[in-house]
């Protein structure tokens, strides 16, 4: 994942939001921001050919730059949807619940 995505260039806060229960978990400690960044910086993109509209997610990433903010879920990227290598499921699935932050109210 590339290290400057649509104008986010210092990430200063990253929201994980577990599309199963709504909850999320919001990181602003900059050590834990740089082990989650680093630990899908090398996930590769391609974009997959069946491109009909889903519904639900996994999980969603929002990345924050201030007020700047970049927003995507385990398989779409705006209105595309990729196949990922190495699969990020599981590791956005492992630190998410590895992570020591109260969960918080999210959507539903």
């Amino acid at each position: 994942m590339d290290e400057a995505v649509d104008g986010i260039e210092n990430v200063d806060k990253i929201v994980i939001l577990d599309g199963s229960t709504g909850y999320i978990k919001t990181l602003k400690d900059v050590e834990q921001i740089n082990e989650f960044l680093a630990s899908i910086k090398d996930i590769e993109f391609s974009p997959q050919d069946n491109q009909e509209k889903r519904d639900g997610f996994l999980y969603s990433i929002t990345l924050y730059d201030g007020d700047a903010q970049f927003n995507f879920s385990l398989n779409q990227i705006g209105d595309v949807y990729y196949d990922m290598e190495p699969d990020i499921y599981p590791i956005v699935d492992g630190d998410y619940k590895q992570l020591e932050i109260e969960e918080e109210e999210g959507l539903w």
